[in-house]
């Protein structure tokens, strides 16, 4: 390839090489090489295109082309951002746990954080079990209502926004995930805090107080009732959502509390009172609040592992129509029209 520099200067560069360069840049040195050089822009950008979707690869995500927008090199930068704010990544796969073998049954010592960062979570109390094979062909950590897993302290407390995604089930007045021990504030992701007594709460966020009854939340309407869900949990003070299988469930003006997270006890409240019966297959972190096309691609791509029913509508579907929904076992889409209900 001949190249003309602004100065005037000429080279030619072997097509290989520049291939090989251009592919080890980040997004913006790309868009440099851009406004440096107009003949590198379609080389640059289809490198861009690779460098994505490397990075979707190594996120375990699909990319949906529906949901792109901008050129090349945007969509690089902005997959960059996800993978530098993830900043916990768990998931029950067998080379990532360290496995104790007891009386026939896998106990989990220690989960490894896939992300690098070192925030791998190790057991507290009593190890959960390793079951394989539960969920569509994978494995999940199973929580009799006496095992904790907890990472390690962060470095700093985390501000919010935080996004959390889990892929769980639970049964009964539960927590899934909450702060990292009595001495820290509370933020928690559970099946609790009912308005009134029933023996399988709605799903609620909350980070808000200590030891005290949460004084701010956010609550959905799906019960613990034991079924496997992704659960995505933003906390954002007033900007708070949850959503269940791709659904919204809550969100709009009401702060769930202003707390930090100073890291993550995953089957147990932050006070041990309140423990998981139930599962989790994966667990991932975000420092930030993540866009609907990325939330919707890394929602969908878990549902699509995991063998669950996922639906791209915003809000939850009328009583009387259901909603568009697709089975990711099946891998196609039923069409439906639905008008929401506002929660």
């Amino acid at each position: 390839m001949l190249l003309q520099l602004p100065s005037g200067a000429e080279f030619y560069l072997d097509g290989l090489v520049l291939e090989t360069i251009l592919l080890n840049l980040r997004a913006a040195d790309l868009a440099n090489v851009c406004l440096t050089c107009r003949a590198l822009s379609q080389p640059a950008q289809a490198a861009a295109r690779g460098a994505a979707q490397l990075l979707l690869t190594r996120l375990q995500t699909t990319r949906m082309r529906e949901m792109e927008r901008g050129s090349a090199i945007a969509q690089l930068l902005s997959w960059e951002s996800v993978v530098g704010d993830n900043l916990v990544w768990l998931q029950a796969v067998e080379e990532a746990a360290t496995i104790i073998v007891k009386d026939g049954q896998q106990y989990v010592q220690s989960a490894a954080d896939l992300t690098g960062s070192g925030h791998g979570a190790t057991m507290h109390l009593k190890p959960p079990v390793f079951r394989p094979n539960v969920l569509n062909g994978c494995a999940a950590f199973e929580f009799d209502g006496t095992c904790v897993l907890k990472t390690r302290p962060f470095a700093q407390p985390l501000p919010q926004p935080i996004t959390l995604i889990v892929v769980a089930k639970a049964r009964g007045d539960t927590t899934i995930i909450d702060a990292l021990g009595p001495s820290s504030s509370r933020f928690e992701l559970c099946h609790g805090y009912p308005t009134g007594w029933h023996p399988s709460p709605e799903i609620c966020i909350t980070a808000s107080g200590h030891d005290a009854p949460p004084q701010r939340s956010l609550r959905g309407s799906t019960r613990g009732t034991g079924e496997w869900h992704i659960y995505t949990a933003v906390f954002d003070t007033k900007r708070s959502e949850i959503y269940v299988d791709g659904f919204c469930e809550a969100t709009g003006n009401k702060s769930v509390g202003s707390n930090l997270l100073d890291g993550l006890s995953i089957g147990c409240d932050h006070n041990g009172i309140f423990f998981l019966i139930g599962c989790v297959a994966e667990l991932r972190l975000f420092r930030r609040n993540l866009s609907t096309a990325h939330r919707v691609q890394i929602e969908a791509s878990l549902a699509r592992r995991y063998g669950l029913a996922y639906s791209m509508a915003r809000e939850l579907p009328s009583p009387t129509r259901q909603a568009s929904r697709f089975t990711c076992v099946l891998r196609n889409m039923r069409a439906a029209a639905a008008s929401a209900d506002a929660l």
